[in-house]
């Protein structure tokens, strides 16, 4: 019976491993693609805004950028792909584990944004935005060779974030909001039957587990506009802490599927999403020339293991340490014709994944570099379109990971990785 326990386990800690995955558009599992207009110079001003309402995202001491009243919605469409290559390897305590590579487990997904920002008066406005930070959709062809570590994943969290901003000098302008959250996952992996029932022959079994949850963060933010060509902006957003809570359910093959260590049950497990520090440089280099530098910090070294819980005591804890990230970018838009604005960019994202052991099928995450190019048209004086484009290169993302239990198993191999994303975002000022 304390074989069938850790197999459980091992199961479960699988599963929350991908809790805490991203779909790998910032280095760990964080969302950059807050809004198109950013992403046309891989969101080097993101702490110095951007002229719209979705700026506030970044910083909400942006918002004094806004008189009147401004409106912006959008989508970022990603298309990322997870490809194993073929000489990888699977092993079990009973040996090598058969299957295929898995295919592309890339899903590809719509991530929208929302936002308005309302002047109150001449040093005050107030604002809300939608986002999604965080998110996952990854899934692997059925039979594959790591189908112990993952199978399909899905996770997303929507950012609600009433803002406000005051002037506190014409050069000097403060801004907080307030970050309510919603998390929600589900879950899949198989189970090997045969191991849990020390080596008689069974079909794999399964388990999926979903869970959700509401809490609530903070962001502060301060915008200097240092003279009348340069500002410098410093953003930072607090870490949340989630309880997610739901649901295991198994489908175990017989005798299995007879025992309490398989029975569907609640599933409970921490997501700690990081603290993040953003800082900008802006300058007009004239009045048709915009060129910015940024850095990130995330504090993923908070995340450094992962505890599941269950029914009948069941608890299981996955070793991760992984590490702060500082992400570095440039960028800059050109006014090239009247209504016409062009951007690009680049940037270097590491991988908070400090080798290759921690490295998971999940989210096999890795250093990446940006690539990317906008466009922005003002249609009338009160509305204007934004298109981005990005493409993003990874660099090695080799795997050499164990499971933590028992019955431990090994996935040994190399991916292949890249990233596409797509953006359209609508503006108006009235």
């Amino acid at each position: 019976m304390k074989r069938f326990s850790k197999t459980t386990l091992a199961a479960a800690t699988s599963l929350s491993t991908a809790m805490l995955a991203g779909q790998a558009h910032a280095a760990g599992f964080a969302l950059m693609e807050k809004d198109a207009t950013g992403l046309g110079q891989a969101f080097a001003n993101l702490a110095t805004g951007n002229g719209e309402s979705s700026g506030l995202v970044g910083n909400p001491a942006a918002m004094t950028q806004i008189d009147g009243t401004a409106v912006s919605g959008g989508v970022n469409y990603i298309i990322p792909s997870f490809e194993l290559q073929p000489g990888a390897t699977s092993t079990g305590v009973a040996g090598p584990v058969s299957g295929g590579l898995g295919g592309d487990a890339g899903e590809s997904a719509a991530i929208p944004n929302a936002s308005i920002v309302h002047q109150l008066d001449e040093k005050t406005r107030v604002g809300v935005a939608l986002t999604v930070p965080f998110g996952l959709a990854t899934d692997y062809d059925d039979g594959w060779l790591g189908r112990y570590h993952a199978q399909e994943s899905h996770i997303e969290v929507i950012d609600i974030s009433p803002s406000f901003s005051l002037d506190i000098t014409p050069e000097w302008t403060v801004g907080a909001s307030f970050n309510v959250q919603r998390a929600e996952a589900r879950l899949s992996s198989a189970i090997n039957s045969s191991a849990a029932a020390g080596g008689a022959p069974l079909p794999d079994g399964s388990v999926e587990v979903e869970g959700d949850d509401w809490s609530v963060g903070y962001s502060l933010g301060v915008l200097w506009q240092a003279t009348e060509d340069t500002r410098l902006g410093l953003a930072y957003h607090s870490g949340v802490e989630h309880d997610l809570t739901g649901d295991a359910d198994y489908t175990m093959p017989a005798p299995l599927n007879a025992s309490p260590l398989f029975a569907d049950s609640w599933a409970e497990a921490g997501l700690d999403l990081p603290a993040t520090a953003a800082a900008s440089l802006t300058h007009d280099f004239s009045d048709t020339l915009t060129g910015s530098f940024g850095l990130l910090w995330t504090g993923w070294s908070s995340f450094d293991e992962l505890r599941v819980e269950q029914s009948y005591g069941r608890e299981s804890v996955t070793t991760e340490n992984w590490d702060d990230t500082l992400r570095v970018a440039v960028g800059g838009e050109w006014e090239f014709a009247p209504r016409w604005t062009l951007r690009a960019g680049a940037a270097y994202d590491p991988t908070p994944v400090p080798n290759n052991e921690f490295r998971t099928a999940r989210l096999p995450d890795s250093d990446r570099t940006w690539a990317s190019l906008g466009l922005g048209y003002e249609i009338s004086k009160q509305w204007s379109v934004d298109v981005g484009y990005t493409h993003i290169w990874f660099n090695d993302n080799s795997v050499d990971n164990t499971t933590e239990s028992l019955l431990p198993n090994n996935l040994r191999g190399q991916y292949q990785g890249k990233v596409d994303i797509i953006g359209v975002q609508l503006n108006a000022h009235f």
